[in-house]
């Protein structure tokens, strides 16, 4: 955890530690003491559990036995031959075709049960690198957290923490579907996922709180779909 959680979360560990320091004044002085560490423990609370809480607000699922196959050979084969950490696979049952990741105590790639219809084998592998390199780079971990604290924190919070990066400079969504392709060294198979995809709906109930970690971004749409399937054509 450093500064720019704390920032995320001051709203919440402000109100604690107010809270905590007049009730401290007024009833038990010693209390007033605890205020700082109060403020602090709010943080950490509220850190450990960001993933949790969007994954239960989504109402997701686990793979049942006999569906997301394609899903999880394309996870589990990506992340051995790239070496970026296998993340969790969850669903979420929605005609719409589209994926996401989020990135808390825990990575996870949610799927809707419209895109493991969808798309077959290469497809989905496609699909799969592009969330994968969002992992590695780190950019999904402050979406999650601030989507998990919006019930606590200013829209100005919510749009720095959605600017912010854990590392590396991001070039949008279609840097995405470039590593990817390094991933799979396939561009046909991500091209032909988004192609299907743009005569699908995309949309998924709460999907605005993820913002662009999702595959296909609530805030742009399908606008941007013919626009990564040019450069798809081009590599």
């Amino acid at each position: 955890m450093n500064a720019r959680v704390v920032y995320i979360f001051a709203v919440p560990a402000a109100l604690v530690f107010l809270v905590t320091l007049v009730i401290g004044w007024l009833i038990w002085r010693p209390l007033a003491i605890l205020s700082i560490p109060f403020a602090g423990l709010t943080v950490f609370f509220l850190w450990k559990r960001a993933d949790s809480v969007i994954l239960k607000a989504l109402g997701v699922r686990g793979l049942g036995q006999t569906e997301g196959q394609r899903v999880l050979n394309s996870v589990e084969s990506l992340s051995l031959s790239s070496g970026i950490p296998q993340p969790n696979v969850a669903v979420i049952d929605s005609p719409a075709c589209n994926l996401a990741v989020v990135s808390g105590q825990e990575d996870t790639l949610i799927v809707t049960t419209g895109l493991l219809e969808t798309l077959d084998l290469m497809e989905m592998e496609g699909v799969v690198a592009h969330a994968l390199t969002k992992l590695a780079e780190g950019s999904s971990n402050y979406g999650t957290l601030a989507a998990s604290a919006k019930p606590f924190i200013t829209s100005a919070q919510v749009q720095k923490a959605q600017e912010w990066d854990w590392g590396a400079e991001s070039a949008g969504v279609v840097s995405y579907d470039i590593s990817g392709v390094g991933l799979t060294r396939y561009p046909p198979g991500l091209r032909s996922a988004l192609e299907k995809i743009a005569g699908r709906k995309t949309d998924v109930p709460g999907a605005d709180s993820l913002g662009d970690a999702w595959f296909v971004p609530p805030s742009t749409g399908k606008a941007q779909l013919g626009s990564r399937i040019e450069v798809l054509w081009e590599l």
